[in-house]
């Protein structure tokens, strides 16, 4: 992976800021995982993930079945036979 520019600090798992990073970088409007470091993030449980809500409205970290839900929602004609 190219360098990306550190734009998110996350002492809680400081491995997964590079994936926060270039989702940031690149305006990703998705970053799926199955990390629950980073699904936390969409929380508004901690001051952190308010941070990062505040900072990053437009992702969404979601898990695989989440974004289908997701994508379903916005796109219903595209689920339909």
């Amino acid at each position: 992976m190219r360098n990306v520019p550190n734009v998110f600090d996350y002492p809680r798992d400081p491995k997964d800021e590079r994936y926060v990073d270039l989702a940031a970088e690149i305006e990703a409007d998705f970053l799926l995982t199955r990390d629950n470091d980073l699904l936390d993030l969409m929380s508004l449980s901690s001051e952190l993930a308010k941070q990062f809500r505040q900072r990053f409205p437009r992702l969404l970290i979601l898990n695989p079945v989440h974004f289908l839900d997701e994508l379903k929602s916005r796109m219903p004609e595209a689920f339909t036979p």
